[in-house]
């Protein structure tokens, strides 16, 4: 495999790194959250070592970065943090597997093996609900066989919403998953963008929709 790590701990990534060259398998180091990003932006790895507590973005914050943009290679999460809140974050960040400190090399490297197995196995291009059909590698939406032209915060939104679909979905979990905000701003950006996409997703043949519910949030169902 093709590694990425991104750790600031020197001698945990020395040790990493070792362990890796000695299973066969090639790892890259990064230290921040900025440098990881231009790794993965410009070349291709099987999967990412992920540490949370980087010292330029919390590595949070860096995978639902990724995700956002597209990114789809596999993430573990190899962190300290051990609480139940934390994992929860992790998986809702997108990420694919975590593993907390201190551990054992053998299953940090059984469990990267599983992640490039299942997506070597199975990598989903599409998704579909409805008439409504998201191209996950092209970033585009056809609904009822009409192309829907969509700005990239409007996709990533119609994206959530798809993922979860039949849930209601609150509005702070969208301003965390869509805007990457983790307090109330106090505006209706929410709202708004929803209206937008509504507005978009309203042609015809298309049989979907965005539903309000009042106090609580919003689902996205099919009229069927």
């Amino acid at each position: 495999m093709n590694l990425l790590l991104v750790e600031d701990d020197p001698e945990l990534g020395r040790q990493v790194a070792g362990w890796m060259h000695d299973a066969g398998h090639a790892l890259k180091w990064e230290k921040t959250a900025a440098a990881a990003l231009e790794v993965i932006r410009k070349q291709e790895c099987d999967a990412v070592i992920l540490d949370v507590g980087l010292p330029d973005m919390n590595g949070f914050s860096l995978m639902e970065k990724l995700r956002r943009e597209g990114v789809r290679t596999p993430v573990l999460f190899l962190t300290a943090r051990a609480e139940v809140s934390d994992r929860v974050r992790g998986f809702s960040a997108g990420g694919d597997d975590y593993l907390t400190k201190p551990f054992a090399f053998e299953e940090l490297l059984a469990r990267l093996e599983a992640l490039h197995r299942r997506s070597t196995n199975h990598v989903p291009t599409h998704r579909n609900l409805g008439k409504c059909r998201l191209d996950l590698m092209k970033r585009r939406v056809s609904c009822g066989g009409e192309s829907v032209e969509l700005q990239p915060r409007e996709w990533c939104l119609l994206e959530v919403l798809m993922s979860h679909e039949g849930r209601v979905l609150p509005k702070k979990f969208l301003l965390e998953q869509v805007w990457d905000i983790h307090f109330d701003p106090g505006t209706n950006v929410v709202d708004a963008m929803v209206c937008r996409l509504r507005r978009k997703l309203e042609m015809p043949g298309c049989d979907v929709m965005i539903e309000t519910i009042r106090g609580k949030g919003y689902v996205f169902k099919t009229l069927a």
